[in-house]
């Protein structure tokens, strides 16, 4: 089935790819603003927004949006460093409600005074839970060991204090400047029509006219360098310990660069988990990601230990890193990885929700309206001797970083 990308004459890019094989459809409106983007004073503004558009609109409430959100499917939204997604996924005969829902919660919100000081104790609880959950709490302090300058070693939520210091000003002023139909893309991804989805988006997103402030973003070039960082809590029963090395951002490097990344990524899991779990039973999750992003990218491995066995999984992963680094790395390797992930992506596909965030999310990383669906062929290219290039490129074993978070 076609697919197909457009831009309205508001500058709104508008992605659809119709699939009648399946009954529901997802709708992601992705705005090119995230955490990094956020004033240092007040760290977490994004999130703060994010939050506040579902508080009301010109025409409805927050009961009504709330309402409607419940009754047409499922309705969030995310925060990434460089990005704020809000996602719809329902029966595809609802498609129009959905997308009137969230084109009137990004043209027309108010942002009432009321809501955001009520909805600043939320957004705090938020960040606790994320405090309270070591994977969340591991992945919003990893910027801190990778980055000093640039503004992903800030927590993507913020902090209590800098949440404190958000006024609805602050949030109106990015609202303003940066939800601007040139700044943002729409990904409508299921059971819809090429003809039907282009009719509703130019109907729902008519009359969106704002001029977007640009902003020049800080690329992170930052030389990696040799950093460690334990964090000690209380409440924790279990250590998540973490070794990560930056990469390229997007902006400086390629599809090529990207997809090989992951597939280090799937293949440094794989051997990590038969290390670590497999062979001594150290640790029920250990894993490997690749974080891309325009501005920043980052490679790292984590998994929840006990206190005693910090030490000894910590070598573990470095040496397999090491191993990487050196060219340690077979054909059948690359090709098991290579597989996996394909497989996963192509899984992907059936969930409509996914899918739509996907294709927003890698169409403002990389400016590429089809990159989210092309990735699995760029998977498919990769070489032995593109994994073994890029991990001497990036994984430098004696200038790692390397966080902990433990008890008490």
């Amino acid at each position: 089935m076609k697919s197909e990308a457009l831009t309205l004459g508001n500058g709104l890019r508008v992605i659809i790819y119709p699939r009648p094989q399946l009954e529901s459809v997802g709708i992601a409106v992705g705005v090119n603003y995230g955490s990094i983007d956020d004033p240092g004073r007040i760290g977490g503004a994004a999130h703060y927004l994010e939050h506040m558009l579902f508080k009301g609109t010109k025409k409805r409430s927050v009961l009504e949006i709330t309402n409607s959100g419940r009754s047409l499917g499922y309705i969030n939204a995310t925060t990434t460093y460089e990005t704020t997604i809000y996602l719809m996924q329902g029966y595809s005969g609802y498609f129009g409600r959905m997308m009137d829902l969230l084109s009137d919660m990004i043209k027309n919100s108010t942002l009432p005074e009321r809501e955001c000081r009520l909805e600043m104790g939320p957004v705090i609880n938020e960040n606790l839970m994320h405090q309270d959950n070591s994977r969340f709490f591991f992945y919003d302090n990893f910027g801190r060991v990778l980055y000093k300058r640039h503004p992903a070693s800030r927590p993507v939520g913020g902090s209590r204090k800098s949440i404190e210091r958000v006024t609805r000003a602050d949030l109106l002023k990015i609202y303003t400047e940066s939800y601007a139909p040139a700044n943002m893309v729409v990904a409508i991804y299921g059971n819809v029509s090429l003809k039907s989805a282009k009719l509703v988006a130019a109907r729902c997103f008519r009359g969106f006219k704002k001029d977007l402030v640009s902003k020049r973003r800080l690329i992170a070039e930052e030389r990696q360098v040799l950093c460690e960082r334990t964090i000690r809590r209380e409440s924790l029963k279990q250590a998540r310990i973490g070794v990560g090395f930056k990469c390229k951002p997007y902006a400086r490097s390629s599809a090529r660069e990207l997809a090989s990344m992951l597939v280090i990524s799937k293949l440094l899991s794989y051997r990590l988990f038969d290390e670590i779990r497999e062979k001594r039973g150290l640790s029920y999750d250990p894993s490997a990601s690749y974080y891309p992003f325009s501005t920043l990218s980052f490679i790292g491995a984590q998994a929840g230990v006990e206190p005693r066995d910090i030490g000894t999984v910590k070598r573990i992963m470095i040496g397999e890193m090491r191993k990487l680094e050196r060219g340690e790395t077979t054909d059948a390797e690359v090709k098991k990885a290579k597989a996996a992930l394909m497989i996963q992506y192509r899984v992907a596909r059936e969930n409509t929700l996914d899918m739509a965030n996907s294709i927003a999310s890698y169409a403002l990383i990389t400016g590429e309206w089809d990159f989210a669906w092309r990735l699995p062929g760029e998977i498919g290219k990769v070489s032995t001797g593109d994994i073994k290039r890029y991990c001497k490129r990036y994984i430098r074993s004696r200038d790692y970083s390397f966080l902990a978070i433990r008890p008490a």
